[in-house]
């Protein structure tokens, strides 16, 4: 009988010893040498007839070699049954010995699934970012709605602020000479509204259509970013369109001309916009919080996981991103997975392990409650139990916001207030 013996390498790696006794490895070398036996053509013999001991003679280093491959294959199945090692990728053969009893010893090296061993997930201290939406930030969004319905038409007379320009523009060197590779066609400027620079902008005031006007940008010795400390950029910038743009006020009529019924005055639109820029903020801070809550917590929680289960999930999420659209091709679903998935795949596996010390789980009968709360139609609440798929990923949501709460309760969380203005 086999003996086992088995070394814990990492968190997520064994090292398996299986000694296979020399009476045990003989008679699978005699097996191997029947199986050679049948399909040998000997001068003399008729296929399969030649003496065993000449076969084994004349066939011994094919017959060695056939025994050993298939000793290694006995000893990791019945080594890794034994010792209950549930395997994860392709075993390496590190070593295959006889001892000095004639008996084969192997070693392999063995990815498993990964032994969490639980140091803090407790008592941690984690910041959450909360947006406070001001009514500057509100008005802002407004007036970039005004701006996308402004009417915009064109005139012959020289630039003027607020007006909308189209620009090539070619930078230059301080001799004044073009720079190969910065030229830039039909460049759009908003004079006097710094989206581009107000500098620069503000300099354009006066040009007419077709003129090409020299401006310059000087930035300061103690300018932030060292490359542009103290010099000058030129550009000669060829006006291609003047536009005069007319914002549109903000009236009762303009918020029912946007189209929607529920929006009457200007007190619903700014509701409106408030409601939506607090519901896109707090998505935002709760994936950020759920971020930082992830690298805190497998920080404290340190372990390793085979490479095998990181393929594994990038294959899965490639192959899903695909079936949801056929245009995207398998390899660049690949690169957009590949480089969180070690992050995803420890975390999944780190909350497993933080469930199973808190006895966390998701019953039945929070599944039926969750679907009695959030479908009313009985008929489709059955059809969905009856699919397990359906209820298997319920349960997995469930799981998440459970153990996402569990981790909240028993953590400090400090929120970070940022003003949005």
């Amino acid at each position: 009988m086999l003996k086992t013996e088995v070394k814990k390498l990492s968190s997520s790696k064994k090292e398996l010893k299986v000694t296979i006794p020399k009476d045990e490895y003989e008679t699978i070398r005699d097996q191997q040498a029947q199986h050679i036996r049948k399909e040998a053509q000997i001068p003399g013999f008729r296929k399969g007839k030649a003496p065993l001991g000449m076969v084994k003679k004349r066939f011994g280093g094919l017959i060695e070699g056939y025994a050993m491959e298939k000793a290694a294959e006995v000893g990791l199945y019945e080594g890794t049954a034994k010792e209950g090692i549930e395997i994860l990728g392709t075993p390496e053969a590190k070593e295959m010995n006889f001892d000095d009893d004639g008996n084969l010893v192997l070693t392999f090296h063995i990815d498993t699934l990964p032994e969490i061993e639980l140091t803090k997930y407790k008592g941690l201290e984690i910041m959450r970012d909360k947006y406070v939406i001001t009514d500057k930030f509100v008005d802002q969004k407004i007036d970039e709605l005004r701006r996308e319905r402004a009417e915009v038409t064109p005139v012959d007379g020289p630039v003027q602020e607020g007006f909308r320009v189209t620009v090539d523009m070619q930078e230059l060197d301080e001799s004044g000479a073009p720079i190969v590779g910065r030229k830039y066609e039909d460049v759009t400027i908003e004079i006097g509204e710094g989206h581009f620079d107000k500098e620069i902008e503000m300099q354009l005031i006066g040009a007419k259509k077709g003129e090409t006007r020299r401006v310059e940008k000087v930035y300061p010795d103690d300018f932030p970013q060292e490359d542009y400390a103290g010099k000058k950029e030129l550009f000669d910038m060829t006006i291609k369109e003047i536009m005069e743009v007319k914002i549109p006020e903000l009236t009762d009529e303009f918020v029912q001309d946007l189209g929607d019924e529920s929006l009457k005055t200007v007190d619903d639109l700014k509701k409106r916009i408030r409601e939506n820029l607090e519901h896109q903020y707090a998505n935002e801070s709760k994936q950020r919080f759920e971020e930082d809550m992830i690298q805190t917590f497998l920080a404290e929680n340190p372990f390793e996981i085979p490479q095998a289960l990181i393929d594994n999930y990038v294959d899965v999420m490639a192959r899903n991103a695909v079936q949801r659209n056929p245009q995207v091709k398998m390899e660049e679903a690949r690169r957009v997975y590949e480089p969180n998935a070690e992050t995803m795949v420890k975390w999944y596996y780190l909350t497993k392990r933080i469930a199973e010390v808190e006895n966390i789980e998701v019953s039945d009968e929070d599944v039926e409650k969750f679907l009695s709360e959030h479908v009313k139609d009985e008929e489709k609440r059955k059809e969905m139990l009856k699919d397990k798929a359906s209820v298997e990923h319920i349960k997995e949501d469930l799981f998440y916001e459970k153990i996402v709460k569990f981790l909240e309760e028993n953590n400090e969380i400090k929120e970070n207030e940022i003003e949005l203005d």
